[in-house]
């Protein structure tokens, strides 16, 4: 039996149903902005954008879709990189670490 990754959400009926090799874990959820993990051979982080019910958005909108897509792009950057998250840090600290890591300014 595979254990996963202690913010993993996805349940054990769901996990039961995989293909053999590859496993995808449901990960936090910021804002609209859900992130998952397929665990295998070609495993990657990625985050799909869940449905609301805004329909058409305001700039309001758009700026807090793009506050959870950032939050979201470095909790997948940093799982990558160190394989968990470190809970006691704040956003701001985050931010600024990516900032400093980062290669070029968007």
């Amino acid at each position: 039996m595979q254990t996963c990754p202690s913010w993993c959400v996805t349940s054990a009926e769901e996990h039961a149903s995989e293909e053999d090799g590859s496993r995808l874990h449901e990960g936090p959820t910021f804002g609209l902005v859900r992130t998952w993990w397929l665990e295998g051979p070609a495993g990657c982080f990625t985050a799909t954008v869940t449905e609301s019910s805004y329909g058409e958005l305001t700039s309001d909108d758009l700026r807090q879709l793009a506050t959870d897509t950032l939050d979201a792009a470095m909790w997948m950057d940093r799982q990558a990189q160190f394989g968990q998250l470190d809970q006691g840090l704040s956003v701001a600290e985050l931010v600024r670490r990516a900032h400093n890591q980062a290669t070029r300014s968007a």
